[in-house]
């Protein structure tokens, strides 16, 4: 008996974009309409169409493969998925060390600016503790001069001036 594309499609559970596929690549003898102009699927080439669709469908390569690529592609999601969880991990670990060097040049930047402070004190009171010296130096040395010109009165005078010098 013979059965039209869509019965046949429904059969074996396929498209009837797939019945009609195979059976206009059958031998034009084994075409045949019916009297409204529709395909006619005779029981040969419902055979011929049936092996061809049923190699199609066998699970062997094509879901073998599609299964294997569906099981690969979940592997890969996983591990992407848990490469992107620790890069994350990895930036937020590096973000806090960034932080942390800089705080620690904050400090060190801190006390290089209180160590100059504190050598330019020191250097200024050195300044000012060297200004009385050098004139009270030069305040001797001009009354010894004075005084050596007059020896007879302050030779005594001199000898403890000359001492501290």
């Amino acid at each position: 008996m013979s059965k039209t594309v869509k019965k046949l499609a429904e059969e074996l559970g396929v498209s009837k974009q797939t019945i009609q596929y195979h059976y206009q690549r059958l031998p034009a003898s084994n075409r045949q309409k019916d009297k409204q102009g529709r395909n006619v699927i005779s029981p040969y080439s419902e055979r011929l169409i049936r092996d061809k669709v049923a190699k199609a469908l066998s699970p062997s390569n094509h879901q073998k493969d599609r299964q294997t690529a569906s099981n690969s592609d979940k592997k890969n999601d996983d591990l992407i998925a848990s490469m992107k969880g620790e890069i994350a991990y990895l930036r937020v670990d590096r973000d806090k060390q960034f932080a942390a060097k800089d705080q620690q040049i904050e400090k060190l930047q801190k006390l290089l600016d209180q160590s100059q402070q504190l050598q330019l004190m020191a250097e200024q009171k050195l300044k000012q503790l060297d200004k009385p010296k050098m004139s009270l130096r030069v305040i001797l040395k001009q009354k010894t001069s004075k005084l050596m010109h007059k020896p007879q009165k302050c030779s005594k005078q001199l000898k403890v001036v000359q001492n501290i010098l």
